[in-house]
């Protein structure tokens, strides 16, 4: 249900990223005067899509992997590398927190040139993301923890279809 509503939040992020683009080039080759704020909006939709979907392909553990080596290790050396994994997204994720909810509050009184918002909004997109993955790689390594107490795999098998008869 979360994959579906984060989702639906990136499409419509995209989309109007895609309108306001489409829009602004109509506007400066056509009409002759360009939209002043379209590179702003664009920027701030960009940046909000990128960590959005960084989380979502975390939850939908999407990013890139190779796990031949792991998939040869035996039962422990896979545990170790599951939990030095997780941590690893954990500690990046507070350190997104913490890097960022500083830069957050940095630029807190700075507005963006044309369209006057504050930017941190723009910068609140970074520990926002941050926290809710490190949250769900916790979430991850607690389930993960116990399924191997249980003696079940580690990782859930997660493939994505390829084709319409999957």
């Amino acid at each position: 249900m979360v994959n579906r509503i984060l989702e639906a939040i990136c499409a419509v992020i995209l989309a109007a990223t895609v309108l306001i683009a489409f829009a602004s080039v109509i506007f400066r080759y056509v009409i002759g005067s360009a939209l002043s704020w379209s590179f702003e909006a664009s920027l701030a939709l960009l940046t909000y899509l990128t960590f959005i979907g960084c989380y979502l392909a975390l939850r939908k553990q999407s990013h890139l992997k190779v796990e031949v080596l792991v998939g040869k290790l035996p039962p422990a050396g896979q545990l170790a590398c599951f939990v030095m994994n997780q941590s690893l997204v954990v500690v990046i994720g507070l350190l997104m927190v913490y890097q960022g909810g500083r830069q957050t509050l940095l630029f807190m009184d700075q507005t963006t040139l044309v369209m006057q918002i504050s930017k941190a909004y723009l910068y609140a997109a970074i520990p926002l993301s941050g926290a809710l993955m490190s949250l769900d790689s916790l979430a991850v390594l607690v389930s993960g923890l116990r399924r191997c107490a249980r003696g079940e795999a580690l990782y859930k098998a997660v493939r994505p279809p390829v084709g319409p008869d999957d």
